[in-house]
């Protein structure tokens, strides 16, 4: 039986689809597979072991110590928060969770990056994806997942090895975490593990920051590559990033998903007419938001 939640969002992407034009290559195949939400028989054990995580974080009486850069703080005297509450404010949700597996499964990407590691749900989902693959003859993939709060990396590595991923610095093991402020981050570990074919910005939720980011990243992505935005709804901050970057005639090809915003990345865009467009845009946002920090981490 599947998740309450499959259902409505299963319907409401099958209408989203039917006003809006297909997404190019592999985003499109993509998209196809994650729209479905549907599971074959071989993916529903790494889904069933991702809920029994899901359980236990629900049920934990432990807390953890989170640094929120994302919100400004300075890092220091860093409030302790429940790993529930944790979890249910802040981790990617088991409808949501499925659709990033479908897009992995879909895409046979080799190169994944995701900004805001959290517990560590939405790496184990796009993880298990990339092992699946993989074990289905794809090449070996990787997932980047970077974090700014150090305590709340080191339980989500510890999540994740759990689940049997490999976890660490070795190009041979499934994942990697990277902690620390996205500002400091995001660019070395762009330039060193680039080209990303999946990029899955849920960090540090200000439309000024997305810009700032994507801005960054434009220059490691590869052809065709796939951006996800989260929280794109009407009302949310990074809504001005996401209206930003779609529209006028020269936008990527692009995909309003509801909470998600998926941009396709264009290598025959002018490099400079494209980092211009996005320096304009964080510009406009920033009116409407506060300054980027100098440390900038996860929400």
């Amino acid at each position: 039986m599947p998740h309450l939640s499959v259902l409505p969002l299963r319907a409401g992407l099958a209408a989203l689809r039917l006003g809006q034009p297909a997404l190019p290559g592999a985003a499109g195949d993509g998209l196809r597979r994650a729209a479905s939400l549907r599971l074959r028989p071989a993916e529903r054990p790494a889904e069933a072991a991702i809920d029994a995580l899901r359980g236990r974080l629900r049920r934990s009486p432990d807390a953890v110590e989170v640094v929120d850069y994302g919100a400004g703080s300075a890092g220091s005297n860093a409030p302790e928060r429940a790993v529930a509450e944790v979890y249910r404010r802040a981790a990617t949700g088991p409808a949501w969770g499925r659709f990033l597996f479908g897009l992995v499964r879909g895409m046979k990407p080799t190169g994944v990056l995701e900004l805001g590691t959290n517990l560590g749900l939405g790496a184990a989902h796009l993880a298990a994806a990339l092992a699946l693959n993989e074990a289905e003859g794809a090449p070996h993939g990787r997932l980047v997942t970077l974090e700014g709060a150090p305590k709340l990396a080191a339980l989500a590595a510890g999540h994740l090895a759990r689940l049997g991923h490999g976890v660490g610095d070795d190009d041979a093991c499934r994942v990697q975490v990277v902690v620390g402020p996205f500002a400091e981050t995001l660019g070395p570990t762009a330039a060193a593990e680039g080209p990303f074919d999946l990029v899955f910005v849920d960090g540090h939720h200000e439309a000024a920051a997305a810009l700032a980011y994507l801005a960054t990243l434009r220059p490691h992505l590869a052809d065709g590559a796939l951006v996800v935005l989260d929280d794109v709804e009407p009302g949310r901050d990074v809504r001005a990033a996401w209206d930003a970057l779609t529209a006028g005639p020269g936008a990527p090809p692009s995909f309003y998903a509801g909470k998600y915003g998926l941009l396709v990345h264009r290598p025959d865009a002018p490099a400079e007419a494209a980092d211009s467009d996005l320096r304009g845009a964080a510009t406009a946002a920033a009116r409407e938001t506060p300054p980027l920090p100098t440390s900038a981490g996860d929400a």
